[in-house]
């Protein structure tokens, strides 16, 4: 089969060639029957555009970056897929890169897409001060930059995410409606979202009269969740268990903690919900199978990933100058679903 371009095209139809690649990229100067007569014959003749040609004409590619903390995350996993079936639609091409937490690794990532002249970054940095000059210099003088999750950073930009602290003021609530009152949150160290956490499980704390204690807000230092934290994790409950102040609940301030903890717990021959009942964030589709089944609020991957999609391109296609717009912080509702792990009557 023969290949289908601009050339045979025009010889089919007999119009020039310059003709046919106005009507394919919809100009204003081509009347709308040659169009026609053009879209119909490519569609039928399957038509595909020349966009390594296209690139070198306009100086722009297909291609969207997207930075991640982990690729062994449940939910940044979640986001990746979401954005690829929304992305291929569109004709644009998706390259994702990991940061591993490292602002090293991210900024190596960032100069790396900046090579490959993407036309816009998708990112969730890897800290709330993370090569914060470096996305500034490249959102206003190269590509535009959208984050996401990770709201706490200092680059001007649309962020979307959730209501960290509403999420888990709701988490804990829960908890300490079914008689809860020793309540532990789980928390990863250095992350963007951990401050909010903290404040939504304080507040709720706060309105139920139940004292704050420090030693019941656990972070977990960890590079790659599929690292070895069990022995930290069993450690720091040991000690508190020794001391007499284990909780009889837990918060999972991230989806690699919700996980890990159940494990961590059968280690130690508790049961829950009966000792420790636990709730958590997870993206993981797995819940309904772990022992016991996981609590779990679910982060709306498939939203982050449209409006964060839709925004950059609207930047791309926008001439603005992106110093002088205006921006927002979006934060989408998440969804809770309460399984056997917080089943305390059970």
């Amino acid at each position: 089969m023969s290949v289908v371009n601009i050339k045979t095209i025009a010889k089919a139809l007999n119009i020039s060639p310059a003709t046919v690649s106005r009507a394919l990229n919809d100009s204003h100067e081509i009347k709308k029957e040659t169009k026609d007569r053009v879209l119909a014959y490519a569609k039928e003749h399957n038509y595909r555009p020349n966009t390594f040609a296209k690139n070198l004409k306009t100086g722009k590619t297909n291609l969207i970056g997207v930075v991640i903390p982990f690729l062994s995350s449940p939910f940044f996993l979640d986001f990746i897929d979401e954005l690829y079936k929304q992305i291929l639609p569109l004709g644009y091409t998706l390259l994702p890169f990991q940061s591993q937490n490292s602002a090293k690794q991210e900024q190596d990532a960032l100069e790396f897409l900046i090579q490959q002249n993407v036309a816009g970054i998708i990112i969730s940095p890897a800290h709330e001060k993370s090569n914060t000059d470096l996305m500034t210099h490249i959102h206003q003088n190269i590509c535009p930059i959208i984050l996401f999750d990770r709201l706490h950073h200092g680059l001007k930009t649309y962020k979307i995410g959730i209501h960290n602290s509403m999420e888990t003021y709701n988490a804990t609530e829960e908890l300490i409606k079914k008689g809860r009152r020793r309540i532990s949150l789980l928390c990863g160290k250095d992350i963007g979202n951990t401050k909010d956490r903290i404040r939504g499980y304080k507040n709720a704390l706060h309105n139920y009269g139940i004292p704050y204690l420090p030693e019941y807000v656990i972070y977990a230092n960890y590079q790659d969740p599929s690292q070895d934290i069990d022995s930290e994790l069993t450690q720091t409950l040991r000690n508190l268990w020794d001391n007499g102040n284990l909780p009889n609940a837990i918060v999972g301030g991230t989806d690699t903690l919700s996980i890990k903890i159940l494990g961590v717990l059968a280690g130690m021959e508790l049961n829950v919900p009966r000792d420790i009942a636990v709730i958590g964030f997870t993206n993981t589709n797995v819940a309904d199978y772990l022992s016991p089944s996981l609590s779990t609020i679910r982060q709306p991957t498939g939203k982050m990933a449209g409006l964060a999609l839709q925004l950059l391109i609207e930047m791309m296609e926008n001439t603005k100058d992106r110093t002088e717009m205006e921006y927002q912080s979006f934060l989408l509702e998440s969804t809770t679903t309460l399984r056997k792990s917080t089943d305390i009557t059970a």
